[in-house]
């Protein structure tokens, strides 16, 4: 049988682009890697089956956020907020991992454009956060959360987790309000719209990890690994009504039953039903406890909690997913989390990646009963393309239902390590999705921070802010170091849609 022009063209389509009609698939640059056409940047056209509009999809140019190009710094797990009441304010809270734990703020003035750093204001004697989390509120008021390491241990040991807030977009901060004392790992934060309340989850680690850690640290490099205390170590949240001037005490999120658990994130519906999505290891003790071993074999799930009061009390919505397989080791501490966005109808979009197609791939699940059941497992990414790991989604929802993620895709060239940045969307609540690939540049995606697994550290998280005519992907990067440096940047990219 003949090969059509139609056909010939979407068989050379880049990732994310087959199946679009031609007349609607924009020319792009592209770099041929391996066995992959991966597209640096560029231009698509997207089509819409809600009715609306086609769309064109335009990534900017890549811009560095943070500017310390001479430092070895390893800047990763950004989170990315944008003013409700100045279009043009975007700020960046991201942590640092290497030579030692830090943290940095930075603040963009003119939507994305160019980026300048936000010195926090620190505890009186405390020298490292570590681990922050942005949040505005609906009257712009910026708070940043972050941890604090205990003394001069080069461990990753918690001393305290605190809270500042900004009335004037990142310029300047108030003192920090003290949340919570010793091992809190894993501080995330969320602030509903209308009630103006705050709400912060961590991982409540016992004392005992500090024999855990002492053992790491006194160990040779390649017998450490860390890993939590005996149990047991919950998922918590403490509340404020006063805009963050004092906090509830913490009440545990998780199920007793659930004995291993992290990367939770909070999330506040419409009308203030406040949620967290957290993951549950299962019988995972070699990563949760710091044993050796192999990659888990068995099965972790993904877990709702739900509270009816405000963040008083929780009990268990749903389990969204069931079936997650792990890729590889990974450190109990600083777990990759996945990702929920909420929208202005109370549509929950939960993204996450695992390995239960023999590598990690990104996976969407939708709810539209206030995360009483999900629809069916949706995959984001084009299924034709050469095999490799998706990974670190993170989504977010625009005011006008469309859905974005924003990921970190190794299918571009061979031995699974060369990364881009791609954003993916959909028109139709999640059901298709069309992606571009955002960064300019190929990157090593094993450059960074080894952990004592030898496993290449890329972070938490990524981050994405969607608005209504943008979204604001914030990706790690290691553009500018090299695997004898370990140096990670964060580069964003503000993506543009307009009517075709």
């Amino acid at each position: 049988m003949a090969t059509t022009e139609a056909e010939t063209a979407d068989s050379e389509a880049s990732p994310g682009t087959q199946g679009v009609p031609p007349r609607r698939r924009a020319a792009i640059a592209g770099v041929a890697v391996g066995l992959a056409l991966v597209a640096l940047g560029g231009v698509l056209l997207l089509w819409r089956d809600d009715g609306g509009p086609e769309m064109q999809m335009t990534a900017s140019a890549n811009v560095p956020v943070n500017q310390d190009t001479t430092t070895l710094n390893a800047h990763n797990s950004p989170t990315i907020v944008a003013s409700p009441t100045d279009r043009n304010t975007l700020v960046i809270a991201d942590r640092i991992d290497r030579p030692q734990f830090g943290a940095s703020v930075h603040v963009s003035r003119n939507g994305g454009a160019t980026w300048s750093a936000a010195p926090l204001v620190l505890p009186p004697g405390e020298q490292r956060p570590y681990t922050p989390d942005v949040a505005f509120d609906a009257k712009g008021t910026l708070y940043v959360l972050f941890a604090t390491m205990h003394g001069d241990s080069p461990a990753n040991y918690p001393g305290g987790l605190w809270l500042e807030r900004s009335g004037d977009g990142g310029s300047t901060f108030s003192a920090p309000v003290k949340v919570a004392g010793d091992f809190t790992y894993q501080p995330r934060l969320a602030v509903d719209s209308e009630s103006g309340r705050v709400h912060v989850t961590w991982l409540q680690a016992t004392p005992a990890v500090v024999q855990e850690l002492a053992a790491v640290v006194k160990a040779p490099a390649d017998k450490r690994n860390p890993g939590f205390g005996p149990g047991p170590n919950p998922i918590v949240m403490a509340s404020s009504v006063d805009a963050g001037v004092s906090f509830s005490a913490p009440v545990q999120v998780n199920e007793a039953a659930r004995s291993r658990v992290g990367a939770a994130t909070p999330v506040i519906r419409p009308g203030g039903e406040v949620f967290v999505l957290y993951q549950d290891f299962g019988d995972d003790a070699a990563d949760f406890e710091g044993k050796p071993g192999p990659v888990h074999k068995g099965r972790f799930s993904l877990v709702l909690a739900h509270s009816p009061d405000g963040g008083n009390s929780f009990s268990t919505r749903s389990v969204v997913d069931a079936g997650l397989v792990a890729s590889e080791r990974f450190l109990a501490y600083l777990p990759r989390f996945p990702s929920i966005a909420v929208d202005s109808k109370g549509t929950f979009y939960v993204g996450w990646s695992d390995a239960r197609n023999g590598d990690a791939d990104v996976f969407i699940r939708r709810s539209d009963d206030g995360g009483k059941s999900w629809s069916k497992l949706v995959r984001v990414g084009d299924e034709k393309s050469p095999r490799g790991d998706q990974y670190l989604p993170q989504v977010a929802v625009a005011p006008g239902g469309r859905v974005d993620v924003v990921y970190l895709d190794r299918r571009s060239g061979p031995n699974n390590a060369l990364a881009v940045a791609a954003l993916a969307t959909s028109f139709d609540g999640g059901k298709t999705w069309q992606s571009i690939t955002v960064s300019d540049s190929l990157f090593d995606s094993t450059v960074g921070p080894r952990n004592d697994r030898e496993t290449p550290d890329p972070g938490s998280r990524l981050g994405l802010v969607s608005t209504a005519n943008a979204a604001y992907p914030v990706w790690t990067d290691t553009r500018r170091g090299t695997p004898d440096t370990g140096k990670q940047d964060l580069f964003s990219a503000p993506v543009l849609f307009a009517p075709a």
